[in-house]
């Protein structure tokens, strides 16, 4: 009897299949000289994560893909990881309200790693989740440096790594043009740096981050101009909004002459855009089992003091 009962455990243990997690093709790693708290939207689990200097978290893509999601670094923060000097951009907002989302992030729509593709998942908009869509826009602004590596996949050329380490000694620019070549004089010399509006307390006037130029225009306080009309007259050639601003046209136009353009270009190495239709450098495309390892810093206690 103990022999079979042995035997028949034996035949219970091959034939059992456990449940495995989904693969961890996100991880993200802080080398920052400080703890850093990682936000998110679209992901179902880990809302706030707390990262001392060294460590890394791995997020589990659910297989059948994910849409829409977003990830971001904040720093400086109080114990429950909110009032943050930088990468406040969602709630709870402090008094004097949410920071501008400038933030350093990655946004991603996770693809598929079923093997039975007719059970992958779909976005909103009805598209099945087949490949990972994802960037690392600038076009927002930046807050803290960054890289981001790619293990797996297929290999396709339109799956490269971002190298944005380079943000850690940019200057934003505190000079930019914003005048459309002279059309609008008021906006000549233009501080892109985005400052904290408090009166009092440990974030009180300090550095959040860097607006962009079309942010910069929109955004009201923080530093923004408040103008709140991407198709306005002053704003529509620096947001590039279609219509009535076509590709072409913004790509001629005074925005890619910037100096946050020229800024983030070689910060970035080349490997992000700064403005809406930098194309050359735009989003990435990359097979459903790819996997991106996010690292933020080293450098960003400097870019906190600026």
């Amino acid at each position: 009897m103990r022999l079979l009962t042995v035997l028949c455990l034996t035949l219970l243990a091959c034939h059992h299949t456990t449940a495995t997690a989904p693969p961890a093709r996100l991880s993200i790693t802080n080398k920052c000289e400080v703890d850093i708290w990682v936000q998110q939207q679209g992901f179902p689990t880990d809302p706030l994560i707390k990262l001392a200097k060294g460590a890394t978290h791995d997020y589990n893509i659910p297989a059948a893909g994910l849409a829409s999601t977003r990830f971001w670094p904040k720093i400086l923060c109080d114990d429950s990881g909110n009032n943050c000097a930088i990468g406040q951009s969602s709630a709870p907002c402090p008094a004097q309200g949410c920071a501008p989302p400038v933030d350093s992030k990655l946004e991603a729509t996770w693809g598929c790693t079923l093997s039975d593709k007719t059970k992958c998942g779909y976005t909103p908009q009805g598209v099945q989740m087949l490949d990972t869509f994802w960037n690392a826009s600038a076009v927002d602004g930046y807050t803290l440096p960054f890289t981001m590596t790619l293990k797996g996949g297929d290999g396709r050329a339109s799956c490269l790594p971002v190298d944005c380490a380079g943000l850690a000694t940019a200057k934003c620019p505190a000079d930019e043009d914003l005048s459309n070549g002279g059309v609008n004089p008021a906006y000549k010399s233009q501080n892109l740096a985005t400052k904290d509006p408090a009166t009092s307390g440990p974030t009180a006037g300090g550095y959040a981050g860097c607006f962009s130029p079309c942010t910069k225009l929109n955004y009201p306080g923080w530093g923004g101009d408040g103008l709140n009309a991407p198709a306005g007259p002053v704003e529509q050639m620096y947001c590039c909004p279609t219509p009535p601003i076509t590709s072409p046209q913004c790509q001629a136009g005074p925005v890619p002459k910037t100096k946050y353009v020229d800024l983030i270009h070689k910060a970035c190495k080349g490997t992000t855009y700064g403005y809406a239709y930098d194309d050359g450098i735009g989003g990435r495309n990359c097979s459903g089992d790819t996997i991106i390892e996010m690292t933020v810093g080293p450098g960003c206690v400097q870019i906190a003091a600026k």
